[in-house]
């Protein structure tokens, strides 16, 4: 294994974020950089528990859902990161300040809607009230998740018991988008195969300088995890997100997913591309940390 690709495998480890090659390994012909609100869109999605266990939840005022309950959020304007938009989206629907502890899931429909949910802390801000109330929303209140609340869309009880969750336990380190411009929605490739003999392989691209593998997600109709499904003839049954690059602006619209899967196995599985190809993972410090990172299953979910 090169010095180049080890240094970028322990970079994400350590949560870190590595600049995209200028030239991807898969990509749909003459892409073109994402713009929000016009070929992408992105959600954020605030989940506030205070000391009781209770969830912040604002009632809507859009006329189509009025006087519903559902959690804050909105979408991501302009020239935004991810964390920014969060803030705003909060304080404006429930007049609420916050912090970022952490990404909670993220979830797809293709590359035009990606929804980010993060698990905050109140740090300050009054609760809206109904004197407050406006076009954003009529009024935010805590919700102990059992007493009868109109929501807007259930969709959102899994994400409150996942945050629930990982409020007693954390399942996986905190996670926050790191700033680092992409034109595209990327995964960079992070595919390890362990063998019951302890060794371990990971996917490189052969491009020069050898770096881990970087597919183009198609803007419409598909997961965003199609090129991952269409590189292997059995993709990896075990994935997760390791850390998340965004930056927001022009020509940087775009978020590379840094996306971990396993294999098990006597050998590595087959590729079905040219230029890619499996090496040896020799150093022992970079391997424990690799098969830590898998076995304890400390990866943000994706829900496609």
């Amino acid at each position: 294994m090169s010095s180049g690709l080890a240094e970028e495998l322990r970079t994400l480890l350590d949560g870190g974020a590595v600049p995209l090659p200028d030239k991807y390994d898969l990509a749909p012909e003459r892409p073109q950089p994402l713009k929000l609100r016009h070929s992408v869109c992105y959600i954020v999605m605030g989940v506030l528990l205070n000391e009781q266990g209770e969830v912040l939840m604002m009632q809507e005022a859009k006329p189509e859902c009025w006087g519903s309950w559902y959690l804050p959020a909105g979408r991501l304007e302009r020239g935004e990161t991810l964390v920014e938009g969060l803030c705003r989206e909060v304080q404006e629907e429930t007049g609420l300040l916050c912090q970022p502890l952490t990404l909670l899931v993220v979830e797809e429909r293709g590359a035009s809607w990606v929804r980010f949910v993060f698990l905050a802390l109140q740090t300050g801000g009054t609760l809206k009230s109904t004197a407050s109330a406006d076009k954003e929303s009529l009024q935010a209140s805590w919700w102990d998740t059992v007493s009868s609340l109109p929501l807007r869309s259930r969709d959102i009880l899994p994400l409150i018991k996942l945050a629930l969750e990982y409020h007693r336990l954390p399942s996986h380190p905190s996670i926050l988008p790191q700033l680092c411009p992409s034109p595209f929605l990327v995964l960079r490739l992070i595919l390890i195969c362990l063998s019951p003999q302890g060794e371990v392989w990971v996917l490189q691209s052969s491009t020069e300088p050898v770096h881990l593998p970087t597919t183009v997600c198609a803007t419409r109709g598909r997961s965003i995890l199609t090129p991952l499904c269409n590189l292997l003839q059995h993709p990896p049954k075990s994935y997760g997100i390791l850390g998340v690059q965004h930056q927001g602006g022009d020509e940087a619209d775009g978020v590379c997913f840094n996306i971990m899967g396993v294999f098990h196995g006597l050998e590595p599985p087959v590729v079905s591309r040219d230029g890619m190809s499996w090496v040896a993972v020799e150093d022992e410090g970079l391997k424990s940390r690799l098969t830590e990172t898998l076995e304890k299953n400390t990866l943000l979910p994706l829900y496609s």
